[in-house]
């Protein structure tokens, strides 16, 4: 029985892992891709980092429609973790 718990945590640690992983490579082709809608007069420019906010206000339509390509791209691969 010890057993099996050890192992369900460790299944579960490595779940946590892998998500954070995944969203800290989904945050630094955020940095790269979106930079120009959080810099300095950027629409983004203002929201404080951290707990999905720019990527929050970049992924607004608004916003969204003035973003590249790469950009799009990278909010799409974000809003698609969000739902996991």
């Amino acid at each position: 029985m010890a057993v099996i718990l050890i192992s369900s945590l460790f299944l579960c640690a490595s779940a946590f892992a892998a998500e954070d992983a995944a969203d800290l490579a989904n945050r630094a082709k955020f940095e790269k891709e979106c930079a120009a809608q959080i810099a300095p007069g950027g629409p983004c420019a203002d929201v404080v980092k951290g707990g999905g906010g720019r990527r929050g206000c970049v992924a607004k339509p608004e916003n969204l429609d003035k973003a590249t390509p790469a950009c799009k791209a990278v909010i799409e691969e974000w809003q698609a973790m969000q739902k996991k």
